[in-house]
């Protein structure tokens, strides 16, 4: 006569254990996604959009065609530059968008020492 010896079920994992992971796991995406939206977002002033529509280089200046967006009520101040490869300013201007208007089309000419790589409007705030 044999007898058998039955084995222990293993114990099963507490649910509460995965509800944990679950809940840790979802706070964690959520946290991404906040800060993703603020990465996005950084350095940016809401409500203000400058854009760099053209610029024109020469061996002494830089022609540069911009437009900025913003709402009709603000009076905005933006620096339009020009820099050469190592991202150093070689001229810049301070430009203004007068309240009133929603949107302004401009042109600026800065000259420059020696010739210029590149030309931007950026660094837009309300007045």
């Amino acid at each position: 006569m044999t007898t058998s010896v039955s084995k222990t079920a293993a114990p099963a994992e507490p649910r509460r254990g995965r509800l944990g992971m679950v809940v840790a796991g979802l706070l964690a995406a959520l946290m991404a996604t906040g800060i993703g939206i603020l990465a996005a977002h950084a350095g940016q002033t809401p409500g203000i959009v400058p854009q760099t529509v053209s610029y024109d280089i020469t061996d002494g200046s830089v022609v540069i065609n911009y437009t900025v967006a913003k709402s009709t009520g603000d009076e905005v101040r933006c620096t339009v530059d020009a820099y050469d490869t190592d991202f150093a300013v070689l001229a810049k201007k301070e430009v203004s968008a007068p309240a009133g208007k929603s949107g302004v089309k401009g042109t600026e000419t800065l000259t420059t020492p020696r010739r210029a790589t590149g030309a931007r409007i950026h660094d837009c705030r309300k007045v």
